[in-house]
């Protein structure tokens, strides 16, 4: 055997040795981690968790912990026959918390092997969000998740078909739903689990972000940015109400001053077709000679990319508008009113694990009076410091094509745009 493939061979049994030893800690509340043992005392235990990242805990929180358990040496549980959902895991799965489906919480396991215990907030295609009872609310997609049972009854839609409520497990790729009747389907035509009962607050998610700028010298600049998203979501249903807002000073002189206010509701279809019964926009700029200007319509869209990774969309439809002006000449009308057509695209993009780029550019067209063309443009790039932490990083691009003239004659700029660096929370 020459010496490279001594090496070789080496190499891939030191990997393949690397690859089976991962230790694994149990908590008392029945949470299971993968990772590496980092130290353990009297009163605290230090884990190096594969999903986590390092984590103290309490030595009256651990349970048990092993030290030569393989996150790939764990057993798949077997399919399961539609005429008998179980409730609780099946006896030949794979290690499964003793209470999972049964004790009123909700479980996961990731493919990594480990188990958290806590609410799931919603499934809506591809995307999970959930709050685990130790790491608190984390973001999820259908590749990181290998088995779920939820604790109490829940909505789920597929792909096609009616929503059906019941406990919910799925395992090998199967999704079953213990309800008036038992239901099964593949996990690949599921669109969306809800919570149902009375737990509103449950359909419900949303992020901040406040940006802050000052700066001192022969320039006195302060300056404000405050974005936040409210959305509810539910198999079929997605509302969102968008906020943003941006307030700047240059020695004394105020130089921005706006807000706006988006909302849509969409029904989906399918994974590719929603409807648009409603779609909102208020926006506030007097420095752009705007008072106010109001836009509502209806519409459709359509997704191009609906991945765990990579989402786009497109969608537009009719609307109406109505503009008044801050100042406006002698003897012209200060509020007009117009048909409009209103267009938008959503880009979302990974570009690593904890860095995503964010698009969106919506037009607006009008008649002349009104401005003809017009648009909104943000490129975000979001940075996950923590699980509700983010660091965000915008550019803003708005454009009014035929800007009203002022009372005294002057015309604004068509284009204001304007950078903003702030940190963002997720609720």
């Amino acid at each position: 055997m020459t010496n490279l493939k001594r090496w070789c061979v080496a190499l891939v049994l030191c990997a393949g040795m690397h690859a089976a030893r991962a230790d694994v800690l149990i908590g008392t509340n029945g949470e299971r981690f993968v990772g590496t043992l980092i130290s353990e005392s009297g009163d605290n235990v230090v884990f190096e968790s594969e999903l986590g990242g390092r984590i103290s805990f309490p030595r009256a929180r651990v349970r048990e912990i092993e030290r030569t358990t393989a996150p790939g040496e764990a057993r798949h549980a077997q399919p399961l026959p539609a005429a008998a959902l179980p409730t609780s895991p099946p006896a030949n799965a794979s290690w499964v918390p003793p209470g999972a489906g049964t004790d009123g919480y909700d479980w996961i396991e990731l493919s990594s092997g480990e188990w958290l215990k806590g609410w799931l907030r919603y499934i809506q295609d591809r995307d999970i969000q959930f709050e685990s009872d130790k790491l608190e609310e984390l973001d999820f997609e259908w590749k990181d998740i290998r088995q779920i049972y939820t604790g109490q009854p829940m909505f789920a839609k597929f792909d096609g078909r009616e929503q059906v409520y019941g406990t919910i497990v799925i395992s090998n790729q199967t999704v079953y739903v213990h309800g008036a009747d038992t239901v099964s389907r593949s996990r690949y035509d599921l669109t969306g689990i809800t919570p149902g009962g009375k737990r509103e607050r449950t359909f419900w998610s949303g992020k901040a972000s406040v940006g802050l700028n000052f700066q001192s010298g022969n320039t006195r600049q302060a300056g404000l940015s405050i974005s936040a998203e409210l959305a509810r979501r539910t198999p079929n249903t997605e509302f969102l109400v968008d906020y943003l807002a941006s307030y700047s000073e240059v020695n004394g002189v105020e130089n921005a001053n706006n807000q706006r206010v988006t909302s849509v509701f969409d029904l989906l279809l399918s994974r590719k077709v929603f409807l648009r019964p409603i779609q909102f926009e208020y926006y506030r700029d007097p420095l752009a000679n705007i008072s106010s200007r109001t836009t509502a319509g209806f519409g459709a869209g359509y997704y191009f990319f609906n991945r765990d990774r990579l989402k786009w969309l497109v969608a537009g439809g009719p609307g109406y508008q109505h503009t008044r002006f801050a100042t406006v000449p002698a003897g012209e009308n200060d509020d007009v009113s117009t048909l409009a057509g209103v267009l938008q695209t959503s880009f979302k993009g990974d570009i690593t694990s904890r860095l995503k780029f964010l698009q969106t550019f919506n037009v607006i067209l009008t008649d002349e009076q009104s401005g003809r063309y017009s648009h909104h443009s943000v490129s975000t790039l979001e940075f996950e410091i923590k699980h509700h932490l983010d660091l965000n990083v915008s550019f803003v691009w708005d454009y009014l094509q035929n800007p009203q003239p002022e009372s005294d004659g002057s015309v604004p700029l068509r284009s204001d745009t304007r950078l903003t660096v702030g940190l963002g929370v997720k609720f």
